[in-house]
């Protein structure tokens, strides 16, 4: 009989932010999970996005294989956006692994999840639920079974920080945290499971909005917003991990308990928009029509929407903010595109590049896969190797070092049948404190402007915890990959291994006598499940995206 299973994904974990609270002993549970089993720096897949991540955490395979590079994707006839969701994913998640070979299962809130599929067990949907459905659990009278002892479900967030409105934030994060807290030791106490895989998004949201509130170097920090607020943040912390314990305890002393996230956290200090600097470079080249100049003398003289907010701030609306451009406000985009500079007035016919996506992914506007595509396929390498240049020579104003880290051509990071749609270039800053954007609007004349939405952004290492049997004490792993998860986790619990698995068994966190009795096994080539096709109208998948995008997680 094999021992119960226990998942937790807190998003946006990082040790950065967890070892400090551990060491002031607002983390209990954690720290003694860690004392008995192994941690490790989990690097998450780049650029760090979570839709992309959770992605690869459930299936074990890298972008290429699973076709989820963004928080939305481009359908092929259409070219328009589509969110995100569960039927666009290839590839079997873990859950799907296990409820196939007979192991009762229950999902809790993963992302990427909806619409929820039947399993040997339960699964309840993510936060891209659009809102007003009323189908994100499986099966569908558990929604009213939960209602009925709950109160309504917390599915979404919309909360955001603006000056006075942090007293908001950390109530709306403190409800749902306890309502799902509720939900979870419901389902653990009132149903079957071998394997329970459960989600907290508080952790992540809280520190894109409030970051600023605990990291003294931030521009934005406020001394006396901080004494206020400060120990209510970590007081969330504290609660997280009570919940954690919890939720060990009743898995039991036996159980294979881990915890993971989908990347890390730190400030973010600028907002830099890589449409401008393509722009600036002549690979994104404007209309030259009479309204088009207008908007780009404008837009020159500083008329746009960033300053058109700066004046609206001082109005009774102020409290509204966009999260990281004016015109990523919900809603708002499509007025601004009338007055202002916008995709509206880029010439396709001779634009060579152009952004889009959380970290300024760059996408060469290639014939026959762009909708209007000019650069002919005999071009693509040249093409992609003047920005690969341009990018390296990028300069940092106050240092003079290169303003570029990691730059990779797609073919460098992804691989599989899914290659053809991921990004042409992705990189990151040397400094992730300067977040780059790929936002759609032109919404500043600077490349780089101060970041007035989210204060707190991602990076590449999240954390993984694990304990159990099979697991070394007190083992602290340099680094794993996020890819490593779901592969570890089948081989503890005695199963093969789909071969297409791009992640690694993490020996180096297990007992050497397990290795030894244990050999690896490996099953054939996974196969995509087939769960249907999400239905949204268009109303639906607009709802969604301009939700992404008013939380931050669009560029």
């Amino acid at each position: 009989m094999r021992n119960k299973l226990l998942v937790i994904g807190l998003d946006g974990a990082s040790f950065n932010v967890l070892d400090p609270l551990m060491a002031k002993g607002y983390l209990p549970n954690l720290a003694e999970l860690i004392a008995a089993g192994a941690r490790a720096n989990l690097e998450t897949t780049f650029p760090p996005i979570t839709a992309v991540a959770w992605s690869s955490f459930m299936t074990g395979k890298n972008p290429g294989k699973h076709g989820i590079f963004e928080f939305v994707m481009r359908e092929q006839k259409s070219h328009r956006q589509l969110a995100v969701n569960a039927t666009l994913r290839q590839g079997r998640a873990i859950w799907d692994i296990l409820s196939e070979a007979g192991q009762r299962v229950i999902v809790h809130n993963f992302p990427c999840t909806y619409p929820p599929h039947e399993i040997n067990g339960l699964m309840i949907a993510d936060f891209m639920t659009p809102r007003g459905r009323r189908d994100f659990t499986c099966p569908a009278t558990l929604l009213e079974e939960l209602e009925a002892r709950f109160g309504d479900y917390r599915l979404h967030l919309s909360q955001t920080y603006a000056n006075g409105n942090v007293e908001g934030v950390l109530n709306e994060l403190n409800d749902e945290l306890e309502y799902k807290a509720q939900v979870s030791e419901y389902l653990m106490t009132n149903y079957e499971w071998d394997a329970f895989f459960q989600y907290f998004w508080g952790t992540d949201r809280l520190q894109h909005e409030l970051w600023h509130v605990f990291d003294d170097e931030h521009p934005r920090h406020n001394k006396a917003e901080a004494a206020k607020y400060r120990e209510r943040v970590y007081q969330y912390f504290r609660r997280v991990d009570e919940i954690v314990g919890r939720l060990i305890e009743l898995a039991g002393a036996e159980a294979l308990v881990w915890i993971a996230s989908d990347h890390g956290f730190g400030a973010a200090h600028k907002y830099c928009s890589f449409n401008n600097w393509l722009l600036q470079e002549g690979f994104l080249q404007l209309k030259t029509d009479a309204v088009t100049r207008l908007k780009k003398l404008m837009f020159n003289v500083g008329i746009t929407p960033e300053n058109a907010f700066k004046i609206v701030k001082k109005l009774p609306l102020g409290k509204l903010r966009p999260a990281r451009g004016v015109g990523n406000t919900a809603g708002a985009s499509k007025a601004l595109s009338t007055f202002f500079l916008s995709f509206n007035d880029v010439d396709w016919t001779r634009t060579k590049a152009f952004s889009k996506g959380n970290y300024g992914q760059i996408y060469v506007n290639l014939k026959g896969r762009e909708a209007h595509g000019s650069v002919d396929a005999s071009d693509y390498d040249k093409v992609c190797e003047m920005l690969v240049a341009r990018l390296q020579a990028m300069r940092d104003a106050q240092t003079g070092e290169p303003w570029i880290g990691r730059l990779h051509r797609r073919e460098e990071i992804y691989q599989g049948a899914r290659v053809a749609d991921a990004p042409d270039i992705s990189f990151l800053p040397r400094d992730m404190r300067y977040l780059p954007i790929g936002s759609a609007d032109f919404t500043s004349n600077k490349f780089m402007v101060e970041a007035f939405g989210i204060s707190g952004c991602h990076r590449m290492e999240g954390v993984m915890i694990a304990k159990g049997a099979a697991i070394k004490r007190g083992v602290d792993v340099v680094q794993t990959s996020i890819y490593d998860v779901t592969p570890t986790i089948l081989y503890l619990l005695g199963y093969a291994v789909p071969e297409d698995m791009d992640g690694q068994i993490l020996e180096n966190i297990i007992e050497e006598n397990f290795l030894q009795a244990n050999p690896v096994r490996y099953a054939k080539q996974d196969e995509t499940s087939d769960t249907g096709e999400a239905e949204f109208t268009a109303a639906e998948n607009e709802e969604v995206i301009e939700r992404l995008r008013s939380l931050g997680y669009m560029g």
